[in-house]
């Protein structure tokens, strides 16, 4: 079976206000959209839904949220498709659109659009389908989240 990678640069971690990353995210090495997520906690506490999920490599799958009532992407790391990682525990990892952290929950936002604080203009549908439509040419797909230093080419206009 072959890989698809996804892979989510974070790139700026904002310490005042909304205390969010803004991240790339690239498929098969293309820009795709901007993310956005909960803080990250450098001291391995998870404050329940302000947390963003660690900087590892997930599955990803395509299912149906019993909470958005729709397909959606789904990351995980555990045969319950759950998220651990160094004692740490998250559950439903989706990837959906939204605009600040107040709509992550610890969930990764997609969107076209950012100014560096929030994101707009969500690719959540644009993301699914994609993810739908690599499982069924055969390819196993992966999500990757790095931490890179700030970009300067990010911006507010999808590239």
């Amino acid at each position: 079976m072959s890989l698809y990678l996804i892979t989510q640069q974070r790139k700026v971690f904002n310490v005042d206000g909304d205390r969010n990353i803004i991240g790339e995210v690239f498929a098969d090495g293309k820009f795709f959209s901007y993310s956005l997520e909960d803080e990250f906690r450098f001291d391995g506490v998870k404050v329940y839904g302000k947390t963003a999920i660690p900087a590892i490599e997930y599955d990803v799958l395509v299912n149906q949220s019993n909470h958005f009532k729709r397909e959606m992407v789904l990351l995980y790391n555990m045969p319950d498709l759950s998220v651990q990682h160094e004692g740490i525990r998250f559950d439903g990892i989706r990837v959906h659109g939204g605009n600040n952290s107040k709509d992550t929950y610890g969930c990764v936002l997609v969107a076209a659009n950012t100014d560096g604080l929030k994101i707009w203009g969500t690719q959540e549908k644009e993301l699914t389908a994609l993810v739908k439509s690599k499982i069924a040419e055969g390819f196993r797909v992966k999500w990757r989240i790095e931490m890179k230093p700030f970009n300067s080419s990010l911006n507010n206009v999808m590239v």
